[in-house]
């Protein structure tokens, strides 16, 4: 399932931001449009980035050698999604200390090539991901990760600006089912030519997630689920993940993401099959944030919270990024007998103590629904 933590989902505001400046460029007055069959193909294209989770972004800030992270993943994954048979290969070193499966990093750097039009050669490890990839010099070795909704991109129309770069427009659906609609989306491209073939590289993308009005509200997560109804209507849904398991994982973004939520649905056991308990809260959250257990203050039984919600209620405090990036982050974990539900609220670290008691109602008044 793909995660948006507090430094992601900043950067994917800041990239939001540069969007609107990008994008919003004058259409040539003569230029007649595209096909069908090449909107199809458009479609295709940009269903590369969407299936992986790659719904908003600036190509610039993806590809930015200094923080590869992204980008690896995506040369990555996109080669376990597409090219599994001629790409992945199963890792022949004992015990496999680094993932069970390998990539060779030419196929990697290829991939980054063909949809970004860029040359990266410093492949790197990437550590701080859900899976980590781990290069060898010559391979990435990796864990395998399925069951996550896969979504596509549908585009409707298409337009050429002045600058010779195509704009796309259109929605974006669950592949499996085409009514289930996630938003809207324009995407900005350039004409690009790879292995001999006409293409595009990707120059940004930007999805408006369908509002509560919309598809997308808590009405969309089946079975037991926890709302937060006092969190600001207004609020923009910017992600939401449900898996054929049921882990799910709903973000709401406040004030132009000053205040993130995310309400996760989480299995009671962790990936090694051990179950989860107060204790081992630390290692989890380390796990999902990429940042050192030792930072994270565990508070294992919060009494009152227990006795509001009739469940083992524990938390957990740190923070994130640094300098102007940094942000306070407040988690709520409650023990149900079949899910562990993470409440998870993150507030740029300068506006804190502005939000701070609305921070402990919403927390205080979360409802459990089926």
């Amino acid at each position: 399932m793909v995660r948006i933590n507090s430094k992601r989902l900043f950067a994917i505001l800041l990239a939001c931001t540069l969007l609107v400046f990008t994008c919003c460029v004058t259409f040539a007055a003569a230029d007649k449009g595209y096909s069908s069959a090449e909107m199809k193909k458009m479609s295709t294209f940009l269903s590369n980035f969407t299936e992986l989770g790659f719904m908003s972004f600036d190509a610039k800030e993806l590809t930015n050698e200094s923080d590869p992270a992204d980008m690896i993943r995506f040369g990555i994954r996109h080669n376990y999604v597409n090219n599994f048979k001629s790409r992945i290969s199963q890792c022949k070193k004992k015990d496999c200390e680094w993932g069970s499966l390998v990539i060779e990093g030419k196929y990697v750097a290829e991939t980054i090539k063909k949809y970004f039009d860029v040359d990266y050669k410093k492949l790197v490890s990437v550590t701080e991901s859900d899976p980590p990839y781990f290069f060898d010099g010559k391979l990435y070795h990796f864990e395998g990760a399925d069951g996550e909704a896969v979504y596509y991109a549908r585009v409707s129309e298409a337009e050429k600006n002045i600058k010779g770069q195509i704009v796309m427009r259109g929605e974006i659906y669950n592949a499996e089912d085409e009514n289930d609609l996630l938003g809207s989306f324009e995407a900005l491209a350039k004409p690009h030519k790879f292995g001999g073939k006409d293409t595009w590289a990707i120059l940004s993308m930007e999805t408006e997630y369908y509002d509560n009005e919309g598809q997308v509200s808590d009405e969309t997560v089946e079975g037991l689920w926890i709302e937060v109804p006092n969190f600001p209507a207004e609020a923009e849904v910017v992600d939401f993940q449900m898996n054929d398991e049921g882990v799910a994982s709903f973000t709401r973004i406040l004030d132009a993401g000053v205040v993130a939520l995310v309400v996760e649905r989480l299995p009671v056991t962790n990936t090694e099959g051990e179950q989860v308990t107060p204790q081992t809260l630390g290692k989890l959250v380390a796990e999902f944030e990429g940042i050192e257990e030792e930072k994270i203050e565990i508070t294992p039984s919060l009494d009152d919270f227990a006795k509001l919600y009739s469940y083992p209620v524990a938390g957990a405090e740190f923070t994130t990024g640094e300098n102007e990036d940094t942000r306070k982050v407040i988690d709520l974990f409650l023990f149900t007998d079949s899910w562990l539900f993470r409440i998870h609220v993150s507030v740029t670290a300068d506006s804190f103590e502005e939000y701070e008691d609305q921070v402990k109602e919403w927390l205080s008044s979360l409802k459990f629904r089926e």
